[in-house]
């Protein structure tokens, strides 16, 4: 387990040669915070970032933001900028914007305009647990790299219904009881599970189990990042920290 990984190595777990690349986030503990800080990071490696969506989040007022219908329609000139944000529709009840279908971004994949696509595939509701409902995840087959995250500053916390998004699937799934303090192999059998944190990532492309709201003084064991055979990489961290990313594990 190395401590501290240099970016070069965060963008290999990535997938970042290739080109376009399209990453997935899911899960719940973070998503619209990773995709915002693996922008930054695709920014300052001099690729051209568009971040979306193929569910619902709130507007990202960091970033420029452009609603259609369609994104091939958009003129070639904005897609030489190099990040922003774009979407389907404003829903103003919820404060939020709607995405794309995954159907649309395999188009837009295919199409050559695009050189770094991130989306947020998942909802979570705010929690920072959650199992995936039938519906869930909203992957494109095109995507390159799915990103899973867990908030795992609720470990040895009470968890149960009002804790956990979708607490019957995840009680089912981990074995755990309400009021149970989460435990290390709750998670390893979420992470498991055909049914759990990577449900629907497509066959071949990269599984990142991303450990979030860790701070870097966190007595984190080495036995407790088990390696799953079907898992690339883990990291843990806190994505609104930097570094990011203090601890990491790569399936040999």
């Amino acid at each position: 387990m190395e401590n501290i990984p240099h970016v070069d190595e965060l963008l290999c777990d990535l997938n970042a040669t290739a080109s376009p690349l399209l990453i997935a986030a899911v899960g719940a503990g973070g998503k619209t915070s990773t995709l915002f800080w693996l922008a930054e990071l695709f920014q300052q490696a001099g690729r051209r970032v568009l971040l979306t969506t193929t569910t619902h989040m709130f507007v990202p007022h960091t970033l420029p933001v452009t609603l259609c219908r369609d994104p091939q329609t958009l003129p070639a000139t904005f897609w030489q900028q190099p990040i922003q944000a774009c979407f389907s529709a404003w829903l103003p009840a919820s404060g939020k914007v709607r995405g794309f279908t995954p159907a649309q971004l395999d188009a837009l994949m295919a199409s050559g305009l695009v050189d770094v696509v991130l989306v947020e595939a998942d909802g979570a509701h705010g929690f920072a647990l959650k199992a995936p409902d039938e519906h869930e995840p909203c992957i494109p087959h095109s995507c390159c790299c799915v990103v899973a995250i867990t908030g795992a500053g609720m470990l040895g916390k009470p968890i149960g219904p009002a804790t956990v998004h979708r607490w019957p699937l995840f009680s089912r799934i981990t074995g755990a009881t309400a009021h149970d303090a989460l435990m290390w192999p709750m998670l390893h059998r979420l992470v498991q599970h055909p049914q759990g944190a990577f449900k629907g990532a497509p066959t071949g492309c990269r599984r990142i189990w991303l450990l979030n709201q860790l701070s870097q003084n966190e007595n984190l064991q080495p036995g407790n990042l088990i390696m799953r055979k079907d898992v690339d990489v883990i990291w843990a961290g806190s994505v609104q920290s930097r570094p990011a990313i203090t601890r990491r594990r790569v399936r040999k």
